[in-house]
């Protein structure tokens, strides 16, 4: 299978590169920095395209021969469209690593075009949303009748969030948090909302957050009531409530590009290596009957994000393709992400 990774010489995808030539492939590498992308293909000997996401004609001749398109470049709500508009005309498989609702929705949205043409188009195949997808669907396997999903994530560890990744997250400030009731993305009417979660090594408080699964798990289950929760440090959840008390500045470009302008760097192999993430899924149905599991994995950002990534990708050039936006879980099972070498699986 012949896969390009556009965002390649980006934090996240160089080194899903390095991992996918470890796996025997031969990614095609992409993006805008034509100087950055010849300097890596020339360190890994792999093809390169530089193309503009602007000019149109340039994105379809790149993507020309491709048999798949994995878009590690974020914030996605800039990159996404016109790499998802090539790849329905060219026939090529889209999948990417974004968590952002809004971009869920858009690519959902063009799920007959891509039905039409034979193509599948599955954002969401890093740690964002592999993970909490396929534990979301082991619930819903344990508990038919579920009719509310509650997911939360929990870091052991140094590591920081990649540089895209805490870009995106400025970025959605405006949107404030998402939860589902009844079937419908809707506003939390309480955004502070905690809740007191054992993720294997004694409660912690979790405190609500935005993350895709509100979208997603829907499509995957069919739960109609979805929550999403994390453990955060006490200074970044004192900072969060005060950023959400003024979030609708943030659709200003100037403030969310001078927040983007004081983020650190992403984390170092080291930092990686010494961190590990634990996510908590509950489900419940209307007479009060439970079912809870735990997954234990590595490093999220980075480490999680790139296995699930190339699993996908393994799984594809198996044939597990189903035409259409599809999440995950839908396609390759709830144990999917048992595939990834450490992740282990508890029921509670």
């Amino acid at each position: 299978m012949k896969f390009m990774i556009y965002g390649a010489n980006g934090f996240v995808g160089q080194v899903l590169a390095i991992e996918a030539i470890t796996r025997g492939f031969r990614p095609v590498l992409a993006g805008r920095n034509a100087q950055a992308l010849a300097e890596l293909a020339q360190k890994l000997d792999l093809e390169y395209q530089a193309f503009d996401l602007q000019n149109q004609d340039q994105v379809i001749d790149a993507i020309s021969g491709i048999d798949l398109l994995m878009n590690c470049a974020g914030p996605f709500k800039y990159t996404y469209k016109p790499l998802v508009d090539a790849c329905i005309r060219e026939k090529v498989h889209y999948l990417d690593i974004t968590g952002e609702i809004p971009v869920f929705q858009a690519i959902q949205a063009r799920d007959e075009e891509a039905k039409a043409a034979g193509v599948m188009l599955m954002p969401g195949t890093g740690f964002d949303v592999v993970p909490t997808d396929c534990l979301a669907l082991h619930l819903k396997n344990k508990l038919p009748t579920a009719n509310e999903l509650t997911l939360a994530y929990m870091q052991e560890g140094p590591a920081r969030l990649p540089p895209g990744s805490a870009k995106t997250s400025i970025e959605l400030i405006p949107f404030g948090i998402n939860i589902r009731r009844n079937g419908k993305l809707i506003q939390a009417p309480d955004p502070f909302a905690t809740r007191i979660i054992d993720f294997g090594s004694g409660e912690k408080e979790a405190v609500r957050l935005n993350w895709g699964d509100v979208f997603t798990a829907y499509y995957t289950t069919g739960i109609p009531n979805i929550a999403n929760y994390a453990v955060l440090h006490p200074k970044v959840v004192a900072r969060l409530k005060q950023i959400r008390k003024i979030r609708l500045f943030f659709r200003l470009k100037w403030l969310r590009r001078r927040m983007q302008k004081q983020l650190k760097g992403g984390s170092t192999p080291e930092q990686r290596a010494q961190s590990r993430m634990h996510v908590w899924g509950e489900v419940k149905d209307e007479q009060g009957n439970t079912a809870q599991a735990r997954l234990h994995g590595p490093e999220a950002g980075v480490v999680w994000t790139i296995k699930t990534c190339l699993d996908s990708i393994q799984e594809i050039e198996k044939g597990k393709v189903k035409p259409g936006y599809q999440t995950p879980a839908s396609v390759f099972g709830a144990d999917f992400v048992l595939l990834t070498e450490g992740v282990t699986r508890e029921d509670v």
